[in-house]
């Protein structure tokens, strides 16, 4: 069982209400799974948040997240994008969603099956314009890794004003860039989902962004073919991808004229 959280050992949060997130998705139940969870509850513990649910994705009902002893605590045995196609939507806005930092690009995933769901046809476009940052490369689902760091960093770090790599001031925002526009791009929107710390090392994505980022996607088909630059991004680390995205198409076949051949 994971260590157990213990009150007494944690500075409450006086004076000021505590944060309000009726429930949290947690990506994967193993060990970084594992440490988000404990903070979450450490948080709560500590009165500095509030939640009703920890919903923890995992193809492991027996992952080491499910040895907590919370009733908060709830273990989804499933494929990460298969519970994401199927539940995202019951998520409610105030909820958050706390990505696997090294998942695939499970935001775009999912755009691209909601885009499927309003019939509209999806494709990768490769070649995303370097950005001269510290670290780039192309991962095996040919997204763009991106970072303004050439060191590896603690997947608690809450990115504070000072780096704590370099002791000198954070004066960058990947998320920031990608949301700027570049002619090199050439993409009609972007949809930047920020994974930002919320509490106690602890980074999320509104759900509220994910399904205002679905909406504008299909709200977008009325004006033909589209092309998005898809990114889930810290101020330090993103991955990012362009998702090409085209209106159903529509047949309009003359009285008695004779059906195209399949």
């Amino acid at each position: 069982m994971p260590d157990p959280i213990d009150p007494s050992t944690l500075t409450a949060r006086s004076g000021r209400a505590p944060l309000r997130v009726p429930s949290f998705i947690v990506i994967g139940g193993g060990d970084m799974g594992t440490v988000y969870v404990r903070q979450l509850l450490r948080a709560a513990a500590a009165g500095r948040l509030e939640t009703d649910r920890i919903v923890v994705v995992d193809r492991d009902p027996a992952c080491a997240a499910s040895r907590f002893d919370d009733p908060r605590v709830e273990i989804e045995a499933a494929d990460w994008s298969e519970w994401l196609a199927a539940h995202l939507d019951e998520a409610g806005p105030d909820d958050h969603l706390v990505p696997y930092h090294w998942a695939p690009h499970l935001l775009r995933t999912w755009l691209e099956g909601q885009a499927a769901r309003a019939g509209a046809r999806t494709a990768r476009r490769a070649g995303l314009p370097p950005r001269d940052l510290p670290y780039e490369a192309t991962t095996a689902g040919g997204d763009r890794a991106l970072s303004y760091a050439s060191w590896v960093c603690p997947p608690t770090c809450i990115e504070p004003a000072l780096c704590p790599h370099t002791r000198g001031p954070k004066d960058w925002s990947l998320a920031g860039d990608l949301e700027t526009a570049r002619s090199g791009d050439a993409v009609d929107d972007r949809f930047v989902f920020r994974c930002l710390h919320l509490v106690y090392g602890v980074g999320t994505v509104p759900v509220a962004d994910i399904i205002d980022a679905r909406d504008r996607m299909i709200a977008g088909l009325a004006r033909g073919p589209r092309a998005y630059l898809v990114a889930t991004s810290s101020h330090c680390h993103a991955l990012a991808s362009v998702l090409e995205v085209a209106p159903p198409v529509v047949s309009i076949a003359r009285p008695g004229a004779t059906p195209a051949a399949p």
